[in-house]
């Protein structure tokens, strides 16, 4: 039988899965090459949304979130409170911008990158978090 607890964690991780993995598509679709421009404008309108999904998300959460209510650490939050600070970076980064600089485009390739690696993990491990629960 599941209990409301096990319920609310399968429901975290299942809307985490669904922002990660929009977040992963989005990059996915749009890698960042060589110095040709970059639709940060498409991007990044993703970003933010998901960004405010997963904020809402952890404010409207009843109880400790790091801890399940048999007190263990939940491994799939620490790794969604890193994730999200990945997001608001470039959410205030790149902000406003219709391309990424020449001076900002070494750092905006690895913040990309980084984030579509870890929406990728993120994802995966929300997703096994939602079947084990």
């Amino acid at each position: 039988m599941t209990t409301a607890p096990d319920t609310d964690r399968h429901r975290l991780a299942d809307a985490v899965a669904e922002a990660a993995d929009a977040i992963a598509a989005v990059l996915a679709a749009h890698p960042m090459r060589g110095s040709g421009p970059y639709p940060v404008g498409e991007v990044l309108p993703v970003l933010v949304e998901r960004q405010r999904a997963l904020l809402e998300l952890v404010d409207g959460w009843r109880g400790p979130l790091a801890v399940t209510a048999e007190g263990r650490l939940d491994p799939l939050v620490d790794e969604l409170a890193l994730f999200m600070s990945y997001l608001q970076l470039s959410c205030v980064l790149y902000r406003g911008l219709a391309d990424i600089p020449a001076p900002m485009r070494a750092n905006a390739a690895r913040h990309f990158s980084t984030i579509h690696l870890a929406a990728r993990r993120l994802r995966d491990r929300a997703r096994r978090a939602a079947r084990a629960s």
